[in-house]
């Protein structure tokens, strides 16, 4: 399934950003950070590892030689690898060391550099940040997204939920980093506006705005099943971290539903379903019996090395949470 129709008017509404200024130092590592995220850093003797936020080339392509020069540059995805992104990816091919596919049919468009077997967020997530912490599963349903508005559905996350709770009691918490903001049109502040009233009408239904990562971790822990009607287009954040902390996913025929791990196990854990009917009874899973960012990540150093980059084996604890970098 598509984004909807609105998002595709929107997307065709907006003209290319500009490329981005760098003649001050600042504006420099402003940029260097835009364009993708340091999994590990240069050491002496060995390149670091640069993943490149494949949505933000525009940071990146400028920059590429210099950044190149001091880590090997594997190209990673946000969002779907349309004919415009595939275009922009063959034209920065010579750019990149790397580039990660979640499976053999995104192989075939990605052939232009050496593949690894990777969705891109799994590197990203790191599954220390998200343990699972044993707490009762009190909250039947959760969402947590920081998705553009045009794309998270609240109305609909709100009906499903309510009709849910209906037949099956129980409350329901649902997480956003912010409110609709002046990027967003008319149609995305009637939907918010509307969510919140029902939900204060709702004393089933609680929402949070802004988060910290421990609260998030504990609700996470708590929650049974976390329906994401989100029309993102590639494996969401926050649908992983909620696998990692034993919840069930919940979405619809999206996509990203294909894309969300590598492994087949981890999928099977995001069930596909438009409506929350028919859920199965929640069990508490540990998926990293299947996956982990550990060893995805010092798959990835070994996939570097046997393609002739030496590159460093040590990276810290590091993960995206509300677009930000946490190391520890």
């Amino acid at each position: 399934m598509k984004g909807s129709a609105r998002v595709k008017r929107l997307l065709r509404g907006v003209r290319p950003e500009p490329a981005p200024s760098l003649e001050t130092p600042e504006e420099r590592a402003a940029a260097f950070a835009s364009a993708g995220q340091v999994l590990a850093p240069p050491i002496e003797g060995a390149k670091g590892i640069f993943l490149v936020n494949g949505t933000r080339l525009r940071f990146y392509t400028p920059l590429a030689d210099e950044i190149r020069s001091g880590y090997a540059a594997v190209l990673i995805h946000f969002w779907e690898i349309g004919p415009e992104r595939l275009a922009q990816y063959r034209a920065a091919a010579g750019l990149v060391d790397a580039v990660v596919s979640p499976n053999a049919e995104y192989d075939a468009r990605l052939a232009f550099a050496p593949i690894y077997r990777s969705t891109g967020m799994d590197l990203l997530v790191d599954d220390t940040l998200w343990p699972l912490l044993g707490l009762p599963r009190d909250i039947e349903i959760a969402d947590s997204t920081s998705v553009p508005w045009a794309l998270k559905r609240p109305l609909h996350w709100l009906s499903e939920t309510q009709a849910h709770l209906d037949r099956s009691g129980g409350r329901a918490v649902y997480l956003t980093k912010r409110e609709p903001g002046e990027k967003e049109d008319a149609a995305c502040h009637r939907d918010w506006e509307r969510f919140r009233e029902a939900v204060e009408r709702d004393d089933r239904i609680e929402l949070r705005i802004r988060s910290t990562l421990e609260d998030v971790v504990r609700l996470l822990n708590r929650t049974k099943y976390l329906f994401h009607p989100s029309n993102s287009e590639f494996a969401p954040r926050a649908v992983i971290e909620a696998l990692y902390c034993g919840a069930v996913g919940v979405a619809g025929p999206f996509d990203w539903v294909g894309s969300v791990s590598t492994r087949r196990e981890v999928r099977d854990r995001v069930l596909v379903r438009e409506r929350l009917t028919d859920l199965p009874v929640h069990e508490v899973v540990d998926i990293r019996r299947w996956q982990s960012a550990r060893a995805l990540r010092e798959g990835l150093v070994d996939f570097l090395t046997e393609h002739g980059h030496r590159v460093n084996p040590s990276f810290g604890v590091f993960s995206m949470f509300s677009s930000k970098r946490i190391e520890g």
